[in-house]
């Protein structure tokens, strides 16, 4: 197997923990090296450091690995650090507590939306969605939202990849989403009906960033069930996500 330019040790042992992360009820060593795109004889050494230093676990009856608890540690430094979000955590949280719906923060990495931020709301129909949860940009309102604010090139680019349906409902076609995007671009918000998930609705607006400091797009969204949100209800609820977005801008200043 060749290695690739810049291919180190750190880099295979990133890898790894991007291959586990994505697989949570862990894996064999060889499932492993082949997901990671590494010998398998590697992939061993490698996890055997990272069991030893606390960024993977080992079950030695199932011989299969997974994320080990440093992981988390990491992950809570960073919500604390400077490039964290914790700060925007009493906004969003009021918001959830207020509309009884989950709200979740976001952003576009590669073609996923990655959830860094989530709160839970109070309808006795749940939504739950984890911080670290990745869903395709192009069925979810945050996807829709942040890729419609692409520059041209790297939207087309997103819409020349193969886009596989995740429901019935999933828009694939690249010509309607292209449409799509233009109206998100002058709405300014956008939303989606049952495309990432059966039963689920949701709405985006962009966390505002006037002056570009923000290195990564943020976009918020309120979830709701269609059995028990129409989807007038939830539009009807813009104005005070756009209100916890301007809150949530001011705070991440």
């Amino acid at each position: 197997m060749s290695q690739p330019p810049g291919d180190d040790m750190l880099g295979r042992g990133l890898r790894l923990l991007t291959v586990l992360s994505r697989h949570t009820r862990g894996m064999g060593v060889s499932e492993v090296a082949r997901a990671a795109g590494l010998p398998v004889s590697s992939a061993h050494r490698l996890l055997a450091r990272l069991v030893a230093e606390g960024f993977v676990a080992y079950d030695a009856d199932t011989r299969r690995y997974a994320l080990g608890v440093r992981v988390l540690e990491l992950s809570r430094g960073f919500q604390r650090s400077s490039a964290g979000y914790s700060s925007a955590a009493g906004p969003v949280q009021r918001l959830a507590a207020r509309t009884g719906l989950p709200v979740l923060t976001g952003v576009l990495d590669g073609a996923e939306i990655l959830l860094v931020l989530t709160a839970e709301g109070t309808q006795h129909i749940q939504l739950r969605s984890a911080e670290g949860t990745r869903n395709p940009w192009y069925a979810t309102s945050m996807g829709k939202l942040l890729a419609a604010g692409l520059p041209e090139e790297e939207r087309e680019q997103l819409l020349a990849a193969k886009l596989v349906p995740v429901t019935p409902h999933t828009c694939t076609d690249a010509g309607a989403l292209r449409e799509e995007l233009a109206r998100v671009r002058e709405l300014g918000w956008a939303e989606v009906d049952e495309e990432n998930e059966i039963g689920v609705r949701s709405i985006a607006v962009p966390v505002p960033d006037p002056e570009g400091l923000r290195e990564t797009p943020l976009t918020l969204s309120l979830g709701a069930t269609v059995v028990l949100t129409r989807g007038s209800e939830l539009r009807s609820l813009l104005p005070e996500l756009r209100a916890c977005a301007d809150e949530v801008a001011a705070r991440l200043r």
